[in-house]
C-alpha cells in the first residue's frame, strides 16, 4: 500500500519525476567529465621490503650474515601475514606481506626500527633500505632510439624525462635501459709504490677536497652575508684537479697525474634495441588521482613540439600506450550501450506503442548516468573494471523497465486512463521486480565479500552492478510511470499514411502470433511440466550434474585469466650467469631474426607484408 502511494505521488507530480531524471542525467554527465580515468584502480598492496646490499658476498654468506638476522629481528611483527627472503650475490631482500586490516605506515615504522637496531651486520654491508611497495599504473612508454652512443641517448632521455615530469598532472617519470652515471678512479700498483702512497691516502684526499663547507656569516651595514666554500666535484675533470700529494720541493701531485679518471657509466653491460638500433625508454606512470587519458594527451602534445628539435638520426616512438587500451574499452562500452539501446527500441516497437518503447529504452542511459553520478561519493573511478561491470549490467538494467512498461501497456486496454494504468501496472509488478533485483545483487554479493587485497580489487565490479541496479529500480518505479501516464498521444507521425498503416498491421499480426504461441504452445507445456514435476526436477538435475561433470573431468578448462591473442610477440631467453657478452649478443641476434621472420610470415598471411 505504501508503494502504491509513492507511485501515485510521482505519477500525479510529473515535475518531481522530471527533476529526479534531470538530477540523474546532469549529475552523471558532470561526474563523467570530472572523474579521473585509470587502467586499474589503486590498491594498497600491503607489502614491505627490506634490502641490504652486501657487495662482493656470495649468496650463502648473504643469507647467514644478513637475511637470517633480519628475519629473527622482525619475527612475530604485529599485522604480518608471512615473510620470505631472497639471498643473491651482493644483496639480501626480505619481503613482508601484511594482513588486509594491518596499518602499512605503522608496520613500516616498526620494521624500520627493528632493522636499524641490528648491530651485528658485517662492516661491509651498506645501509638497509626499508620501503613499502606501491603499485604504479603505467600510462605510456616512449622508446628513444638511433645510431648513436649510450651517453647521447641517456642525456636526451633525461632531458625528456624532466620536461615530461614538469607537465601538469604527471608526477612520476623514469628512464630505463640506461646504466647509471659513475665516476671511477683507477690507480696502478706501480704508481702507488712510485709515490709511496696508499689507496686510503688517495681516498682521504678526495674526501677532504671534494666537499662544500658553510663558512658562517658576516654582518655588514647592508645586511647579513652568508659565507660558503664550494669545492664539491661533480665531473671527471674536476676530480683530476684534486691535489693528492705535496712534494718536499713544494710541487703538487694531482689526481689526474697518478690515476685514470673515467667519467662514464657504471661497470657492467646493458643494451636495449628498438627496430635494430640502440634505445632507452622513458616511462610515464600514473599515481593517486592522476588521469591516464589526460596525462597521455599531455605527453603526446609535448612530443609533437619536441620532435623538430631532436638531434639528427634520433627517433622517438610510443611503444606502450595504456590510455589507448582504456579508450578502446570505453569505446566498446559506448558501442554496446548504443547498440543495445537500438535493439531494445526496435524489439519493443514491435509489440508496444512507439512512445512507450522510447521511454522504456530511455531507462538504460538514465540508470547508468545515475550510477556514475554516485561514483565519486564512494570512491569509484572510470577504469577497465568499471567498464567491464557496465558491460555486464547493461542487459540487466533494461529488464526492469521492460517489465514495468509492458504491464502499464497491458493495463491501458482495461483502465479508464493512462494515469490509472500507470499506477496499477507499476504496483502490480514492482514487488517481483525489486525481489528480482535482490536476487541479482545476491549473485554479485560474493565478489563484495572477498577478503584481502584481491577482494579490494574485484569488489569494484560488484559495487558498480549494485549501484546500477539501485538506480534502475528508482527509474522504473518513479520516473517511467510518470512519463507513460502523461504522454499526450499514442498516435504516429503521418498516422494515416500507407507506411504507418502497414506497420500497425504488421505489429498487430506479430503480437497476435506471439500471443497465440503463448496460449497454444507454452501454456500447455507449462501445465504439463507442473503436473510432471518430478520429471521436470530430474531433467534439471541431470543437466546440472552433466555441467559439473564436464568441469570436474577437465573437458571444460577453468582459467582465472584466459589467454587472449594480441598484436605483440614476446620471447625471453635466459643465459647462464657468467657467460661472455659476445655469446649473449649472438643469441639475442638469433632471437631477433627468428622473431622478425615469424612476424613477416604472420603479416604476409594476413595480407600486410612487413617492410624490411
Amino acid at each position: 500500500m505504501d508503494n502504491h502511494k509513492v507511485i501515485s505521488w510521482f505519477v500525479d507530480n510529473p515535475i518531481a519525476a522530471n527533476l529526479l531524471m534531470l538530477i540523474f542525467v546532469a549529475g552523471g554527465c558532470i561526474s563523467l567529465l570530472s572523474m579521473h580515468k585509470e587502467e586499474f584502480p589503486n590498491i594498497e598492496p600491503g607489502i614491505i621490503q627490506v634490502k641490504v646490499p652486501y657487495l662482493g658476498a656470495a649468496p650463502e654468506e648473504v643469507e647467514q650474515a644478513v637475511c637470517i638476522r633480519i628475519e629473527e629481528a622482525i619475527e612475530g611483527l604485529e599485522g604480518m601475514d608471512r615473510m620470505y627472503s631472497t639471498s643473491a650475490e651482493g644483496m639480501c631482500v626480505v619481503t613482508v606481506d601484511l594482513l588486509a586490516d594491518a596499518s602499512v605506515p605503522n608496520a613500516l615504522n616498526d620494521i624500520k626500527g627493528k632493522v636499524d637496531a641490528i648491530a651485528t651486520f658485517p662492516a661491509e654491508t651498506e645501509k638497509p633500505i626499508v620501503s613499502s611497495l606501491q603499485f604504479r599504473g603505467q600510462t605510456l612508454s616512449l622508446a628513444i632510439y638511433g645510431r648513436t652512443d649510450e651517453a647521447t641517448l641517456k642525456l636526451l632521455a633525461e632531458e625528456i624525462r624532466d620536461d615530461i615530469a614538469a607537465l601538469e598532472g604527471i608526477s612520476q617519470v623514469s628512464v630505463s635501459y640506461a646504466r647509471p652515471w659513475e665516476i671511477s678512479i683507477e690507480v696502478s700498483e706501480q704508481t702507488l709504490r712510485q709515490f709511496n702512497i696508499s689507496m686510503t691516502q688517495i681516498a682521504n684526499a678526495i674526501r677532504r677536497s671534494s666537499l662544500d663547507l658553510p663558512g658562517g656569516s658576516i654582518k655588514t651595514d647592508g645586511g647579513e652575508i652568508l659565507l660558503r666554500s664550494k669545492g664539491q666535484a661533480y665531473r671527471g675533470y674536476e676530480y683530476e684537479g684534486i691535489v693528492v700529494l705535496t712534494q718536499p720541493d713544494g710541487t703538487n701531485v694531482t689526481l689526474g697525474e697518478i690515476a685514470k679518471v673515467n667519467d662514464a657509466f657504471e661497470e657492467g653491460y646493458l643494451r636495449a634495441k628498438f627496430d635494430g638500433e640502440r634505445a632507452v625508454t622513458v616511462t610515464v606512470y600514473r599515481v593517486g588521482e592522476e588521469d591516464i587519458i589526460t596525462s597521455a594527451e599531455a605527453v603526446k602534445k609535448y612530443m609533437e613540439r619536441k620532435m623538430p628539435f631532436l638531434p639528427a638520426g634520433i627517433k622517438v616512438h610510443t611503444w606502450i600506450d595504456e590510455s589507448e587500451e582504456l579508450e578502446r574499452r570505453i569505446g566498446a562500452l559506448t558501442k554496446n550501450a548504443w547498440a543495445g539501446l537500438a535493439l531494445v527500441l526496435i524489439i519493443l516497437t514491435l509489440f508496444l506503442r512507439f512512445k512507450v518503447a522510447v521511454w522504456v529504452a530511455a531507462g538504460i542511459p538514465i540508470a547508468v548516468l545515475g550510477a556514475i553520478w554516485a561514483f565519486p561519493a564512494i570512491g569509484i573511478s572510470i577504469s577497465s573494471l568499471t567498464v567491464l561491470a557496465f558491460i555486464l549490467v547493461l542487459g540487466i538494467v533494461v529488464d526492469d523497465a521492460i517489465v514495468v512498461g509492458e504491464r502499464i501497456f497491458s493495463h491501458e486496454s482495461v483502465e479508464v486512463n493512462h494515469r490509472e494504468a500507470a499506477i496499477a501496472g507499476t504496483a502490480e509488478v514492482i514487488t517481483p521486480v525489486v525481489f528480482g533485483v535482490f536476487t541479482t545483487v545476491a549473485a554479485f554479493l560474493p565478489i563484495l565479500l572477498i577478503e584481502g587485497r584481491m577482494g579490494e580489487f574485484f569488489s569494484i565490479i560488484g559495487w558498480v552492478v549494485l549501484i546500477c541496479l539501485i538506480f534502475s529500480i528508482l527509474e522504473c518505479m518513479f520516473i517511467l510511470p510518470a512519463h507513460l501516464a502523461h504522454r499526450k498521444t499514442d498516435g504516429y507521425l503521418l498516422q494515416h499514411s500507407r507506411a504507418v498503416i502497414s506497420w500497425q498491421r504488421f505489429q498487430g499480426r506479430l503480437a497476435g502470433f506471439l500471443e497465440g504461441l503463448a496460449l497454444n504452445v507454452y501454456r500447455p507445456f507449462l501445465i504439463r511440466t507442473l503436473e510432471w514435476r518430478w520429471v521436470t526436477w530430474a531433467v534439471a538435475t541431470a543437466v546440472l550434474v552433466t555441467a559439473l561433470a564436464l568441469i570436474a573431468s577437465g573437458r571444460v578448462v577453468f582459467q582465472f585469466f584466459p589467454a587472449v591473442e594480441g598484436n605483440r610477440i614476446y620471447a625471453t631467453l635466459t643465459m647462464p650467469e657468467g657467460i661472455h657478452v659476445e655469446q649473449t649478443e649472438a643469441a639475442a641476434r638469433r632471437l631477433e631474426a627468428a622473431a622478425i621472420d615469424t612476424a613477416r610470415e604472420v603479416n604476409t598471411a594476413l595480407g600486410y607484408p612487413l617492410s624490411p
